[in-house]
């Protein structure tokens, strides 16, 4: 298994404080800004592809943060990077939430129905 360089390393740890907190936290904001039933159609999607391991409920949370930025990268990779939804803005964030929430992506999601077969499933699943 190759490991990461040490300046690929740094750059990472550089970034996280500011680009990942304030994601998540604006990502937080916009699924709040949604109505409950839409954040837990959400989670049910996925829920339903096995990125949220826990029960639906509309609450934010570390796992519901998690499957959504999860959800984002299988887009990519099963679209063959065709699709990519962007988390820039509030309002992005919240049309891609409500996207999730109406199925718009499932094709994207659900097993089977995209290139690319199990190894590349495992691989989202176990966040690598």
């Amino acid at each position: 298994m190759k490991h990461p360089s040490l300046p690929a390393l740094l750059l990472a740890a550089l970034c996280l404080p500011f680009g990942s907190a304030a994601l998540a936290g604006d990502l937080g904001a916009a699924f709040h800004a949604l109505p409950v039933d839409t954040r837990v159609a959400v989670q049910a999607e996925l829920a339903a592809v096995d990125l949220y391991l826990a029960d639906p409920d509309g609450d934010w949370s570390a796992a519901t943060e998690r499957a959504v930025l999860r959800s984002v990268e299988a887009i990519s990779l099963n679209s063959g990077a065709r699709v990519r939804p962007q988390l820039t803005s509030t309002p992005a964030m919240q049309s891609y939430l409500q996207a999730l929430a109406e199925g718009s992506y499932s094709s994207y999601l659900r097993r089977g129905e995209f290139s690319g077969g199990g190894a590349l499933w495992r691989r989202i699943q176990l966040g690598g």
